[in-house]
């Protein structure tokens, strides 16, 4: 979207982080303060430009000849071993019908970041076929000259996984191994960076050339940057603006995380780059099983001013894919980072069904769906963008009717509090009555049409549930509450896919 400041007024930043933090991986801070060090490579050529024809014609329903063959997964999503702590689920409106028609079948998702693991077990399907491209890429910059160097084992940093965590999110596979991304289906084009200004406007231009679908970006900066702009008179303004346009002419909408300033924006001037650029689709984040509250650690539109934070989805205690410490699949990762790819696995799944869109078609589905979120923590609700993201609405998928949420648990009493995220109407007020306890199993009748949101509480004290969406509940799943709701004891299924 076009933002509402001028970025030729901004200063230059200071340095590059990893918009994300993790309790286990001390190379994920949210705040790295070491500088980059430059790089002494050679410069390998820019790629050719592609024709804007309208439409996006960079769809992948073709894949290219150096793509992973589509393969027709038949497995149940819902039947990842460890999708029972990707409580985030419960929190982007209603992916599991979602999931029926679209995985993000012939799409292909970019990432940007600093590395990856391309062998990671959940970048393969069942049948032991990669679903990352061959296009993938490598990008270092020495002075006024970027190197890019082409495939799969060229993007390998195993001493990072904040890369590998976000192409996760996005796109694992359905394979019996760990967990699902949003888009199981879709394409990884791995795109790895030295974190310097022109070698990312270099991978957005190469993803554009090489027929990504979307662009998605976690690692970001902060004000007073120089780095390898200083010689040039350049800043972050002019490199990104160029390259993000050129993606959007081409009907690549590029996803960008928010950032992390959080409570700690005291002033307007910690927007990151590049998710304050026009054209940029700013993701921000909510807090740990919730609908509703933001992340505290997420920045937001901290003036009317400076508007770049324009969509929120799930950032707290993340559970997935990862490869330090000899650990595979890893919990307690929180970041605005992880925003950023779950709504470029969404606009996968958004054109799998509409191939023909374009960037700005998108652009318009998505915040139209987005439901509003209420002010909180001092923030005002024109702070907080277009508001949460929602996987059904924004592909179309209405539902109506009456939904019976089911769950067991080991409780001798439960109240229920249902309401609309929208318009606030209650069905009842907090604590809500009492439910009938059947066997150790509770159950509560819900109209769809008019309430999106419930929680469930043992006592009067307070909600022992996430704040889920009454969509979880479509198909008929019966939630196991038996065990703490948080993410490392989370033990009930979220949803079900049929």
């Amino acid at each position: 979207m076009k933002k509402t400041f001028k970025l030729a007024i901004l200063p230059l930043l200071s340095f590059f982080l990893l918009s994300c933090s993790n309790s286990g991986a001390e190379e994920n801070s949210s705040k790295d303060n070491n500088p980059i060090q430059p790089s002494n490579n050679d410069n390998g050529g820019d790629n050719n430009q592609q024709n804007n024809d309208g439409g996006n014609q960079n769809q992948n329903t073709d894949n290219n000849e150096n793509d992973p063959p589509e393969v027709e997964t038949k497995l149940n999503p819902m039947d990842e071993p460890y999708i029972a702590r990707q409580y985030y689920l419960n929190h982007i409106g209603d992916i599991y019908s979602a999931w029926k028609d679209y995985r993000g079948k012939g799409t292909t998702i970019a990432v940007i970041d600093a590395g990856f693991n391309p062998n990671h077990e959940d970048f393969f399907y069942k049948d032991g076929t990669s679903k990352v491209s061959e296009l993938s890429a490598s990008f270092t910059t020495s002075g006024n000259t970027t190197t890019t160097s082409v495939g799969k084992d060229k993007v390998v940093n195993m001493g990072e996984s904040h890369g590998t965590f976000c192409a996760g999110v996005a796109a694992a596979a359905v394979n019996g191994k760990g967990v699902t991304g949003i888009a199981p289906e879709a394409t990884l084009m791995l795109l790895k960076t030295d974190l310097k200004p022109k070698s990312i406007a270099k991978a957005f231009k190469y993803a554009a050339d090489n027929h990504a679908t979307v662009v998605t970006i976690s690692i970001g900066s902060y004000y007073n940057y120089d780095g390898d702009l200083v010689n040039d008179g350049s800043d972050l303004g002019t490199i990104f603006d160029e390259p993000v346009k050129y993606c959007y002419d081409r009907n690549i909408p590029v996803i960008s995380a928010a950032g992390n300033g959080g409570g700690s924006v005291e002033t307007a001037n910690e927007y990151t780059f590049p998710g304050c650029v026009d054209y940029v689709i700013g993701a921000g984040g909510l807090a740990a099983n919730s609908s509703t509250t933001i992340w505290e650690g997420s920045s937001y539109n901290s003036s009317p001013t400076y508007q770049f934070v324009d969509v929120f989805a799930p950032v707290d205690m993340m559970f997935g894919c990862c490869h330090y410490d000899n650990k595979i699949y890893d919990g307690g990762w929180n970041g605005t980072s992880f925003a950023s790819p779950i709504v470029a696995g969404l606009a996968a799944l958004y054109f799998e069904k509409n191939p023909n869109s374009t960037a700005a078609q998108f652009e318009t589905a998505l915040y139209n769906s987005c439901h509003k979120l209420a002010a909180q923590n001092g923030i005002a609700a024109n702070q907080l963008g277009y508001g949460r993201v929602d996987a059904g609405k924004l592909l179309g998928l209405t539902s109506s009717g009456i939904v019976t949420a089911k769950f067991k648990a080991s409780w001798s009493s439960c109240f229920a509090y249902v309401w609309n995220s929208v318009s606030g109407s209650q069905l009842k007020a907090w604590p809500g009555t009492g439910l009938t306890n059947n066997n150790g199993e509770f159950s509560l009748e819900i109209d769809i049409s008019k309430y999106d949101s419930v929680i469930f509480t043992q006592t009067n004290s307070g909600p022992q549930t996430p704040d889920l969406l009454v969509t979880s509940f479509i198909n008929g799943d019966v939630y196991d509450l038996t065990s703490p709701i948080s993410e490392q004891g989370m033990s009930f299924k979220v949803g079900v896919y049929r």
